[in-house]
Formats: structure tokens, C-alpha cells, sequence
């Protein structure tokens, strides 16, 4: 009895620890107060997308490239501008009303409109539309699959907090368990058919299974400030997240083919899209880039009118307003540029927009590759989580089997606490993992669907919540 004397000591510290931990803890595990807030995963989506900065991002870059559309229909359009300057002429001068120098000062007014427009550009302004409409396309579809992403991320949170809450359901009923054996070894003590050492062992087991349940307590409060993250919540506020649960869903395994999944990725996944519109940008921009080769030919006209204090001489009226009459005049005028030389700008512009070019078509095509092997690893996955299930099924029936042979085995006083401890801690082990495999199978279900583009943001996670 005296070697097992050094266990008692550990047992006090474990269950002191424990203790501690839970008077510690103890706001985590209590009931949701009236000022606490409940999230459905529905209502969770529809926050992120209205809350999440990655998405605000993406909406601010495609209103950018709207407005960067409609300059550059802008540039079909003649320009307009009036211009209006009054000025005062001192000491020599020469006035073109008389036609002689004169050291009067004289007061002038100009009145001005002009106006052009560009005929021919060697097609830059064709090609700089195509260019910034397929921007503005791929920013709108960039969007779209950010909002995807972030839809994900919460239904992967989501789930990571199933899970978590699930093993904590589970640790839950291991101290229970723990609880009720301590009391069934106090009596066998008490009865002296089992040596003190075995009461030392059952009380350091229980408190190692309250740790545990602290420990699960903790990575569900993990996963639940991650979706406060994710959701740009209040980081004040109590939140309540009303998660569905599988018990009464459990996820069905699914036949996939490889290379049925990677095709369907190809036709929806949207950063593809997204690659394919920044290539044909691109394609364009080598274009506009040509252009400066061609000449240009614009239109243009002015008309105006001025007024000076010298008059105009010729018997006219020098009164303000005849003046304006009497000198109002007008042009029109077409422009022609053909460009020689220009240091060789030309080339390099467009050397450096067919790299660009060259760069949006490596990008698509690591894109391509890049999603196949996402499929391919989604789909290997899958193919595991199932396997790993159906193994975590088997092990769970077997640990339950082997606890409670080796419960009536202690019982009966066949088998020893060691023999026992370890039946129990196979036990709660292979409930955790069978645990973690249902959900993992239910994550890559999902994943698949995420990665051949098939998630909506519209669509449930499960059904209805869950007890909590």
C-alpha cells in the first residue's frame, strides 16, 4: 500500500486544478441571458455578406472598375469647354483695333467655347473599352466567388463548432462516468475488496476528465470567436450560434468519378472565369498598345467674342454689348497626326503589353491546374474521411464493448484498475474519433461541392438547429 502513496498528493493537485479551472470557466458553460444574441447559420450568411470585409473589398474594386468603364466610354464623346478671361494692358502696347502702339491702359474681355472630338486613334479607345469592360467582368465574378469563400469559411466554422460542442457532449458523460465509478471504488474500498491505491487512480482519472472537458469547453469557444471574426461581430456583445446537428442526418456516403468532378469544376468555378476575363483584358491591352502605331484624326471647332475698352474703331459702337456682337467669330478645324519617331516608346509599350499577355495566359493556365488538383484532393479526401468513418464505427463498437466487459470484470474482481483505466480512456478516445470522422466526412461532402463550384449561398447547412 505504501508505494501507491505518492498518488494521493497528484489526485488532490488534479482535482484542485479541475476545480479551479471550472470556477474559472464557469460564464462559458452558463445559460444565454436575455441580452444574448441567437444566430441561425442562415441568418450567420446573410451577416457575412452584408459584414465582412473581404467582400467589401471586392464590392469597392468592381465599383471601381464600373466607373473606370464609363471613362472610357467617355472618350467616343467630343469634349466641351467655354473659357472667359479679363485682363488690363499698361504702358506699351500695340492694339489690334487701331493698329498702332499706344501707352493707354486698356481693359480686355474674351468670351470662348471650343470643342473636339477624336475621328480615328488607331482604334485605342475600341480596344481600351474591351479592355476595362473585361475587368470590370472579372472584378463582378471575383466578387461573386469571394462571397462563395466567405459562405464556406462560415460553413466550415459552423461545422468545426458542431464538432466541437459534440466532443464536449462527450467529455461531458466521461466525467459522469468518471463521477460514478469514484463512487463505486470508494465503496469497494470501504468494503475492502479493493486496495486504497485504486481510489488514489480513480480520482486522478476523474480530474485528468475534467481537464479534458475544460479543454473541449475552450476549442469551442475557439470556434465561436472565429465566426465572430469571420462575421465582423461586436466583439462586446454574447453571441448564441444555433448550429444543426447530424444526428438525425448523417452524412451518406456518395459515389464521385475524378474526372466528372474536374470537368464540372472547369464549367463553374468562377476564378476561372475570373482568369479567362483577365486574359482577354490583357489581349486588349496589346491592342491599345498597337494603336499608337496608326495616326490619329480629330475634329475641332472654337467660337468667341471679346470686348476692349479701346472700342473697335470705325465708326462702330463701342458700347458693351454691340462689341461683343460685332466681334463674335469662329473656326473649324481637322487635326491630323501621324507619328515618325518617339524614342522607340511605341515598341517597348507594346512589348510590355504582349509580357502581360503572355503572363495572363500562364496565370489561366496554372489556374486550370491548380483547381484540377484541388478536385483531385477533395475528392482523395473523401474517399479517406469515408474510410476513416467506417473504421471509427468499428473501434467505437469495439471500446464500448471492451469498457463494459472490463467494468464487470473489475466488478467481479477479475481484472485490476489499470485494466479497467485503460478500457475506459480506448473508450472516450474512440467516441471522440468516431465524432471527428462523422463530421469530416460531412466537411468533405461539402468541400467537394465548394471546389467543383457548386455551393450556393443560399443553400442550408443541415436543417434545424440542434440542442445546445
Amino acid at each position: 500500500m505504501q508505494r501507491f502513496s505518492f498518488l494521493r498528493p497528484v489526485a488532490t493537485g488534479l482535482a484542485l486544478l479541475a476545480v479551479l479551472l471550472t470556477f474559472g470557466t464557469a460564464p462559458a458553460t452558463a445559460q444565454p441571458s436575455q441580452d444574448t444574441t441567437q444566430i441561425a447559420f442562415d441568418e450567420a450568411v446573410r451577416t457575412a455578406l452584408d459584414q465582412n470585409t473581404n467582400i467589401k473589398r471586392a464590392q469597392a474594386q468592381a465599383r471601381q472598375s464600373n466607373v473606370q468603364v464609363q471613362s472610357e466610354w467617355m472618350d467616343f464623346a467630343p469634349d466641351l469647354s467655354i473659357n472667359s478671361d479679363i485682363s488690363r494692358r499698361v504702358g506699351r502696347n500695340f492694339s489690334q483695333v487701331t493698329g498702332d502702339f499706344t501707352t493707354q491702359s486698356t481693359d480686355f474681355f474674351n468670351l470662348s467655347g471650343r470643342s473636339s472630338v477624336t475621328l480615328f486613334n488607331g482604334f485605342e479607345n475600341v480596344a481600351s473599352l474591351r479592355e476595362a469592360r473585361e475587368r470590370a467582368g472579372a472584378d463582378q465574378t471575383n466578387l461573386k466567388r469571394t462571397q462563395r469563400e466567405v459562405v464556406f469559411t462560415v460553413m466550415d466554422q459552423f461545422i468545426s463548432l458542431v464538432e466541437s460542442r459534440e466532443i464536449v457532449r462527450v467529455r461531458r458523460e466521461q466525467v459522469e462516468a468518471q463521477r460514478k465509478r469514484l463512487r463505486q471504488i470508494e465503496e469497494f474500498v470501504e468494503a475492502g475488496s479493493r486496495p486504497t491505491s485504486d481510489l488514489y487512480t480513480a480520482e486522478a482519472d476523474l480530474a485528468d476528465a475534467e481537464q479534458q472537458l475544460l479543454q473541449g469547453k475552450r476549442e469551442r469557444e475557439v470556434s465561436q470567436t472565429q465566426l465572430i471574426q469571420t462575421l465582423q461581430l461586436n466583439p462586446r456583445a454574447a453571441y448564441d450560434f444555433q448550429v444543426p446537428g447530424l444526428e438525425e442526418a448523417p452524412p451518406e456516403p456518395t459515389q464521385y468519378e475524378l474526372s466528372a468532378l474536374i470537368d464540372e469544376a472547369f464549367q463553374n468555378r468562377l476564378d476561372l472565369r475570373v482568369a479567362e476575363a483577365e486574359r482577354r483584358a490583357a489581349e486588349q491591352g496589346i491592342r491599345s498598345a498597337r494603336s499608337a502605331y496608326y495616326p490619329s484624326l480629330s475634329l475641332g471647332g472654337n467660337y468667341g467674342t471679346d470686348w476692349s475698352s479701346r472700342g473697335v474703331g470705325g465708326g462702330v459702337s463701342d458700347d458693351f454689348t454691340n462689341q461683343l456682337d460685332v466681334n463674335r467669330g469662329g473656326g473649324v478645324s481637322l487635326s491630323l497626326s501621324i507619328p515618325i519617331f518617339n524614342r522607340l516608346q511605341r515598341s517597348n509599350q507594346v512589348e510590355q503589353a504582349q509580357v502581360q499577355a503572355q503572363n495572363a495566359e500562364y496565370a489561366l493556365e496554372d489556374q486550370r491546374q491548380e483547381i484540377a488538383l484541388q478536385v483531385r484532393q477533395s475528392y482523395l479526401d473523401y474517399q479517406n474521411a469515408t474510410q476513416q468513418l467506417e473504421a471509427a464505427d468499428k473501434r467505437l463498437r469495439a471500446a464500448e464493448r471492451a469498457r463494459t466487459a472490463a467494468q464487470e470484470r473489475y466488478r467481479l474482481g477479475s481484472a485490476d484498475i489499470v485494466e479497467l483505466q485503460n478500457a475506459l480512456r480506448d473508450y472516450v478516445d474512440a467516441a471522440s474519433q468516431q465524432v471527428r470522422a462523422r463530421y469530416e466526412l460531412f466537411f468533405q461532402q461539402k468541400r467537394i461541392d465548394y471546389n467543383v463550384g457548386r455551393l450556393s449561398p443560399s443553400a442550408p447547412l443541415l436543417g434545424a438547429p440542434a440542442d445546445q
